[in-house]
């Protein structure tokens, strides 16, 4: 073999495993990030009540919807494999979540009322969304990612924040067992 081939394909092996070296630091930060960073700051604290636009067209505000209720608010994109299995989920769940006095409140980030609708007619998804175009409520629930669900008590409190829906959901929101 050519001398300059050799030499072509021994940096490209270089270039190749620091590329997976990079990859594999990332996927081992984002998870062990949940471990560095601690509990969510808004754990304890009264969920931040907003007013947006949503799918259905109308501007709504999440403590009228919320209605004193202890609620699942759900932070969510259509672009994100996992927040479309946990949207599945959800959707599967929502008869006996709601029978529960439970509500379900989803915050899609960053994407435009078609794009939103277009994937909810073409998934046959039964709630309505708030659609945070601008990420501004994201922010202020400062999530680092989608999905994120946030579990708010019936007297407004954030008891818990996870990156997917928990099967002691009921626990934590009714008994406000973290």
């Amino acid at each position: 073999m050519d001398r300059r081939k050799l030499r072509f394909l021994k940096q490209m092996n270089i270039w190749v495993k620091s590329i997976i070296a990079v990859i594999a630091a990332f996927i081992l930060f984002r998870s062990c990030a949940p471990i560095l960073r601690g509990p969510h700051p808004l754990i304890g604290q009264s969920a931040p009540d907003f007013t947006l636009g949503t799918l259905g067209g109308r501007d709504e505000t999440m403590s009228e919807v919320r209605a004193g209720r202890p609620s699942v608010i759900f932070f969510w994109a259509t672009w994100c494999p996992h927040c479309r299995s946990q949207l599945a989920e959800l959707t599967r769940l929502r008869e006996s979540v709601e029978e529960k006095g439970i509500r379900i409140i989803l915050v899609d980030v960053g994407e435009d009322a078609r794009k939103v609708g277009e994937y909810f007619r073409a998934e046959n998804i039964p709630f309505n969304t708030f659609l945070d175009q601008e990420g501004v409520v994201a922010g202020d629930y400062k999530i680092v990612g989608v999905p994120t669900f946030f579990f708010v008590n019936a007297q407004g409190a954030v008891v818990a924040a996870e990156h997917s829906l928990v099967r002691d959901y009921e626990q934590i929101l009714l008994v406000g067992v973290p």
